[in-house]
């Protein structure tokens, strides 16, 4: 189950440089989060442009696949079948080398050709730092690569792409968890919750002088305090909170297909319930598997 804690998803969330908890640089920071993505300049038929998460490189092999944020041309798409946690894998080459590079559905975006993405840090919105991007598996141009380099004789794209989304992992009832780094909680109810439980944590320890200091650090985006005495008080309520039930985020309930959402844009969001609370458009890449159904 989900042991992640209100503050510490909100507070690592990778569109933020910096965190108050790392106590500088934000160990999940990823640039493609904080960056803009023009229209593209040129059309390279049988390519793809795909940026790459961190956690693509976690195999050796994919090191250079981090461009800082950058997009990548990509080749040669194929469809890999299953990991042994049942996500989806894809190969692909670059340029005109011949080396195959594997990755999963987690580990990378498409940026279609005719879209333009602004995560600039003055223009964008938490919620909706993933939802302009497609996922591999659902843009039509990346199938049409898929199906050629496939050995199968497919009588047609819809035929394939269905045969595709049979192995998407998110389906309605799948028990997900918030992935570190990539789901922020809404800012609405983030707050009533930092509230309550900054109230709560002073009541226990009988610091109730200090509750508004503590609410102010916390909601804070501009500093790093120096301030010793405020440094025990903002680590004592993160220590606090990892053995407070209440301060645990709740897992969800994927409820089924994003409305509103063409299904030619590539677009590949979910509806997800995580306890009262219904999120409208929640990309794969946000959440992890607890149990398919």
């Amino acid at each position: 189950m989900s042991n992640h804690t209100w503050y510490d998803l909100a507070d690592h969330f990778c569109a933020r440089e910096k965190s108050l908890m790392d106590g500088g640089d934000n160990q999940y920071f990823e640039r493609l989060a904080a960056r803009r993505y023009n229209y593209a300049l040129k059309n390279d038929p049988g390519a793809v442009r795909l940026v790459f998460l961190r956690s693509a490189a976690e195999s050796l092999t994919n090191k250079t696949l981090l461009r800082n944020g950058r997009f990548i041309w990509c080749k040669n798409l194929r469809f890999e079948g299953v990991t042994e946690s049942n996500l989806r894998k894809l190969s692909f080459t670059i340029g005109k080398g011949q080396k195959r590079f594997t990755v999963t559905e987690q580990d990378v975006l498409v940026i279609p050709g005719n879209i333009y993405i602004n995560n600039n840090s003055f223009f964008r919105k938490y919620e909706k730092v993933f939802s302009s991007f497609s996922s591999v598996f659902a843009c039509r141009e990346c199938l049409k690569i898929m199906k050629r380099s496939d050995g199968y004789d497919w009588r047609s794209l819809d035929e394939f792409a269905e045969y595709v989304r049979s192995y998407a992992p998110f389906r309605p009832g799948t028990l997900v968890s918030p992935r570190m780094g990539f789901f922020v909680p809404r800012i609405s109810k983030l707050q009533d919750k930092v509230a309550d439980l900054s109230a709560k944590f002073c009541q226990e320890k009988s610091i109730n002088n200090r509750k508004q200091e503590l609410i102010s650090y916390l909601s804070g985006r501009d500093y790093i305090t120096t301030d010793q005495n405020l440094l025990k008080l903002f680590n004592d309520f993160n220590e606090w909170c990892k053995e407070e039930p209440s301060a645990t985020h709740p897992v969800g309930i994927v409820l089924g297909q994003a409305r509103d959402v063409s299904p030619h844009s590539g677009r590949e969001l979910y509806r997800v319930s995580f306890a009262e609370t219904i999120y409208e458009k929640v990309h794969p890449i946000q959440m992890e598997v607890l149990n398919e159904v």
